[in-house]
This record gives C-alpha cells, structure tokens and sequence, in this order.
C-alpha cells in the first residue's frame, strides 16, 4: 500500500517535479561522462610518466623551493636552480627495495644543460641515471636505436626527434654539454649511445635527455677536483703550473692567484671554445669557467650518493598510498628532510592538470546538485501540505510515524534516486557513443591530456557506485525538511479539515 501511495503522489505532481528530474538526470548524466572521460585521461597520463619517467612514487629532499623531477617549478627564475640532494639515499634505496610491494628502484639526478653537435644546439633537461636499473623502473621508455651507456662509462641517450641535425648518424659520435652554475660554468664531452622516444609530444618530455650518472652530477657541480700535493717535487709542481698558465692564456706566475689579463684570441683557431656564446648567445661578459682537465696527479672526487630523487615502481599501483604512508612512518618524512610524492606530483605541470580539471568538474556539479536538492525539498514539502489530510487520516487509522516516514523516503528515492539511475545509464550510452567515434584532438596540449590517444571514456563499476553513493545521500537530504514536516501533522486536527 505504500509503495502504491508513493508512486501514486509522484506521478501526481509530475509537473511541478518535472523541471527537477530533468536537472537530477542531466547532472549525472555529464557527471558520469566527466568522470569517465577524466579518469582515462588519468590513466593515460600514468602511462606517459610513471611508466616512463617517475614510476608510481618519489622520494625527494625538502627544499625552500618546490623541485620537480624537471626542477624548480617556479616559472620567475634568473637561473638555473641546482636541486638538493637526498641524505642517506644508498640506505633507503635498500630498505624499500627489500619490500615485497616494490618491483623496482633507481636514483635520479636532474639537471639542465645546452647540447651542441657539429653547430647545433638545444637546451635539454637532463636526467641523470644508472643505466643498469633506471631502464627496469621505467619498462615504456623504447630505446630506438643503438643501446644504454655501459655500466660506469659515460653516455647520453638523445629523443631521436632532437632538433641536433641528422639523428641517423649521431649515434658512437660526441656532443658537448655545457652546464652555467653562476659564474662559472661545466663543460662534459660525452659519447651519443643510443636513440630512444616517448609516446606522445610534450614541451617538457620532448626536452628530456638521459646521461650517466656522474656526467650530471658534475653538470650540477656535485664533482670536484683535488690535488695530493705530496705526489708532486717542487720542479713538477712548478712545470704543472706553467703548463697551466699556457692551457688558459696567463702569460705570468699570477695566472691563478694575481690579477687575470686579457690575452689575445686566435679567431682563426677552429678549436677556440667562446663559452659566452655556447651558454649566453651574444652575452658582452664572459663567465669565469670551469672546465674540466685531465693532469697526473690531479683526480675529480665524486659523491657516488649524490641523488636527488628515488623513484620507486610497484607491481601494483594501488598499493602506492599505503607504501608511502609505511615509507614515512619509518622517518622519511618532511621532519627529517624527505618528501615523498606520487608520480602526478612529482612531474608537476601536465600531470596535475586532469585531477584539477577533474576536481572542479565535480565541484561544480555538485554544487547544481545542491541547487537541484533544494528545489525538490520545496516540490515535496507542497506535496505533504497538500496532503495534511490524507497523512492524518492514515495517522488516524494506525499508520505509525515509521511507515509515514518510510512513505516520504520512497517516494524521495523515485524521484531523486530514479532520476539519478536514469543520467548515468545515459551517460554509460553516451561514453560507448564516444568510444566508437574514436575522436582525435588536434590541440597538442589536449592531445597529452590523452596520452595521445582518441578521446576516450571508461564507465568502471567503482565509477557507477561511487556516484549512486551519491544519489543516495542527495535523496536524503532531500528527504530531511518534508519528513520533518509529515511527522509533525496532529491526525484530529488533520482530519478536522
């Protein structure tokens, strides 16, 4: 008898509940789609950067600016910011690799550098790796052609779209990388490898290139050179100097603690290097350099444990929360100096655009559901006004608040709930719509969006429950003022009349 009473009252104020059940259905109808739509983008966003560059999570120092796996991410720099390094990296490193979640681990050392090769150049973010596991963490990245750099020995990985002249033959021959810190700049000679390409066009992959390890640690200044005077006479140490002073112009004893002096360049000398030019274009002041030098005697020190990120793969990528939060329950965490951040957060820019995008897709929906709420608040409270009598009349005759309250609620459900069943069914249509029509975006940046992919939506089961969730508790909310105002109706002053 009652669901018969509600759906009898339903169908009676069709008209004035008409408007709101064309909102309720069209509301989740492009919720539904949104969602779909955005979810694969996020889907396809992890399969450009976390299958290729960061894996499913990074842990990173933490620094007065906010350092990307690109580096700062402040868009008002003067130069560029050389990123902090991790403390005890070989020791986290081994304790999460240990854990039965992760499927692998490698270090990261970011850097920027300007390539040159036979009088071209491009300005390059530089990710520093360990060729023998970077490659494991990161199975999407396709290497097109040659290899890695062997194990210990310098290398670089150029994208084979660089803008270096003709790729087909760069590879087994040198580039020049060239690195400013300051004043001062590093220069790095280093062997192309190999050629490798990312799946889809981006302004911040297309930059990318891979080196060794130790070439971008001394690209960041993370490499020194020291001197055992005690291998040196005093006549070697006094050879070694004037030998100095020839290689840089100094025509004195003063060369390196007197006063410097210009000395004449040979603009015929092919092999004269301007590193105003190479690092500043046509900039009037030259930088001091810092070029590296093979001399007996005098080694370049490394800090083998100089890392700025560990990235960090799962065989499952649900389990990425809860291995973070274990992760920084053993102490790395932002009190002890370590950040750690899932893969959108750590490339920044691009990958957080789709979780923003989808965020204010359902904020802003959510508010019109709330707009659509209160009109249907107000459609049913008129209906229980209108039907004081026949509420009290059912008091009367032994209807218990319980079964009023359970009337109002059905009669809720039909209408908010039906109406809520009704959108994402059209919606679930209307994504099948768009996956047949297999559209492709133009737009460049929209086409990163998908991972360079058609336009595509996915209707999960998670998707379809979360928003009946949704409806569920729109539907009680709407219930609320009118059951509130049902149970308060005295049934002889009902029946009065």
């Amino acid at each position: 008898m009652l669901f018969s009473l509600a759906f009898r009252n339903v169908i009676r104020n069709i008209r004035r509940l008409g408007p709101m059940i064309f909102s309720l259905v069209l509301i989740f109808c492009l919720l539904v789609i949104g969602n779909a739509v955005l979810n694969t983008t996020v889907e396809s966003l992890y399969r450009v950067y976390a299958r290729n560059i960061t894996g499913d999570f990074t842990v990173g120092p933490v620094a007065e600016d906010n350092f990307t796996v690109f580096g700062s991410d402040q868009l008002l720099v003067g130069q560029y910011l050389i990123p902090p390094t991790l403390i005890d990296f070989p020791e986290m490193q081994e304790l999460v690799a240990s854990w039965p979640e992760i499927r692998a681990t490698a270090g990261l050392i970011t850097s920027g550098a300007r390539i040159q090769f036979e009088g071209s150049s491009q300005d390059s973010t530089v990710f520093g790796v360990d060729f023998t596991d970077y490659p494991e963490l990161v199975p999407g990245l396709r290497l097109e052609e040659g290899s890695f750099p062997e194990a210990g020995k310098p290398g670089i990985v150029l994208q084979k779209q660089s803008a270096l002249g003709r790729m087909e033959e760069i590879v087994g021959k040198s580039v020049l990388l060239a690195s400013g810190l300051g004043r001062s700049f590093t220069l790095r000679e280093v062997p192309v490898t190999g050629l490798m390409s990312y799946p889809v066009r981006d302004s911040m992959l297309d930059s990318v290139v891979l080196v060794d390890s130790n070439t971008a640690r001394a690209l960041n200044g993370y490499l020194y050179s020291s001197v055992d005077t005690e291998d040196f006479s005093r006549e070697d140490q006094s050879a070694l100097a004037s030998d100095l002073d020839s290689l840089f112009g100094g025509g004195g004893d003063d060369a390196f603690f007197g006063e410097q002096t210009e000395s004449p360049v040979d603009e015929g000398d092919s092999g004269a290097i301007d590193p105003a030019a190479l690092l500043a274009g046509d900039a009037a002041e030259q930088p001091e350099t810092s070029v590296p030098v093979d001399i007996p005697g005098v080694s370049e020190s490394k800090d083998d444990g100089a890392w700025n990120f560990l990235l960090v793969s799962l065989y499952k990528p649900g389990d990425a929360k809860a291995v973070m939060s274990r992760l920084s329950g053993e102490g790395f965490n932002p009190d002890r100096g370590y950040l750690v951040r899932d893969w959108s957060k750590s490339v920044g820019g691009t990958a957080l655009l789709a979780q923003f995008l989808q965020l204010m897709l359902n904020i802003g929906l959510m508010f019109v559901s709330l707009g659509a709420v209160i009109i249907t608040t107000n459609a049913l409270l008129l209906s229980v006004l209108e039907r004081t009598g026949e509420i009290g009349t059912l008091r009367a005759m032994g209807a218990s608040r319980p079964r009023i309250s359970v009337m109002i609620f059905i009669e809720t459900l039909v209408v908010v709930f039906g109406s809520a069943l009704v959108g994402i069914a059209l919606g679930r249509i209307a994504v099948e719509l768009l996956n047949a029509l297999g559209i492709v975006v133009d737009n460049p940046y929209i086409r990163i969006l998908f991972g360079g992919d058609p336009v595509r939506g996915n209707v999960t089961p998670g998707l379809v429950g979360g928003h009946l969730f949704v409806a569920l508790v729109l539907t009680l909310l709407s219930m609320i003022y009118p059951l509130k105002r049902a149970l308060s109706i005295d049934p002889v002053e009902a029946m009065s009349k």
